[in-house]
């Protein structure tokens, strides 16, 4: 296969998998519009999300890896994370639309930069600093504070944003040892623990769901688990440059199916600011590109490039 070939088959992977997401996404907010909260909605996709992981499990690995991990306190830490974005997130879905959600949720990797940065020490040039201070300026044209009132949800997606931060950091010190199914596998756990006990907490289970309504849950971790082995793959066969800024498609299925379904559509500072938003973080990666490129070349000897 032709390099190009081989590259746009990532990409297309790439542009497959996220899609697939905002369709698990999407089923997620006709649930949270409905009777359901967001703690019952979280559980309940985490509670199905944990059948369908084990039923895969014996396809990518198996448990028994799983459970001899020495990193069980950093998978903990990152579950717990995960819980927070995933509330979150689901909150988002509700008061502020798919878009609104995907948007704010887009600062995350500037943030991750940041993090890495300071815990890592890892080297952030020139470039990365001002596509940063880029993204950050995109954020404000969305929230506009002082000019409009900011709502608890956004702030709400601001934080999901941090904790996802932070659980890059944390699959860095994890690393590659641990299966891909130990890191879904105890992020679910978690998930359908605490979701659980807040649910016993406040009488959620009360509200138990139909056999139709199920099928909503089963439909998300259909496409969320489908999503997950495109998007690696695409990942593990081409270049992150190539497929990274695919991510993005999940703004405009989330304007399509916003404007489609529940009849939502986003105000021209938050497109404006989106734009802004995704227009940084796709340089960030094409100057990844760029500074990989250089590095293969020699340019080190110039110093530091980014």
């Amino acid at each position: 296969m032709s390099d190009f070939k081989h590259a746009l088959k990532g990409m297309m992977l790439a542009a497959f998998g996220f899609s697939l997401f905002s369709f698990g996404d999407t089923f997620i907010k006709f649930m949270a519009d409905s009777n359901f909260t967001a703690i019952q909605t979280a559980f309940w996709v985490s509670f199905m999300g944990m059948i369908g992981y084990l039923s895969i499990a014996p396809e990518i690995g198996g448990l028994k890896q799983t459970f001899r991990t020495k990193k069980l306190r950093w998978h903990i830490l990152r579950g717990l994370f995960s819980v927070c974005v995933f509330f979150m997130v689901i909150n988002g879905f509700q008061k502020l639309g798919l878009a609104l959600t995907y948007t704010l949720l887009f600062i995350g990797p500037f943030l991750a930069t940041i993090l890495s940065a300071v815990i890592l020490k890892d080297k952030v040039g020139v470039h990365r600093w001002t596509s940063i201070i880029i993204g950050f300026i995109g954020i404000l044209v969305v929230l506009r504070p002082g000019s409009a009132p900011i709502e608890f949800a956004a702030l709400g997606m601001i934080v999901a944003a941090f904790f996802f931060a932070c659980n890059s950091i944390i699959i860095r010190k994890i690393g590659n040892e641990d299966p891909i199914i130990a890191f879904a596998f105890y992020n679910t756990l978690i998930s359908i623990l605490v979701f659980g006990t807040l649910n016993i907490v406040q009488g959620g289970f009360e509200r138990i769901p139909t056999i139709s309504e199920l099928t909503y849950f089963i439909s998300v971790v259909f496409f969320h688990i489908g999503g997950t082995f495109a998007v690696t793959r695409a990942f593990s066969q081409t270049e992150t440059a190539l497929v990274a800024p695919f991510h993005y498609i999940q703004l405009l299925w989330g304007v399509l199916f916003g404007y489609i379904f529940f009849e939502t559509t986003i105000d021209k500072w938050t497109a404006i600011g989106a734009g802004i938003i995704v227009s940084s973080g796709i340089y960030m990666i094409w100057r990844e590109k760029v500074k990989n490129a250089e590095f293969n070349r020699g340019a080190t000897a110039h110093g530091t490039i980014d």
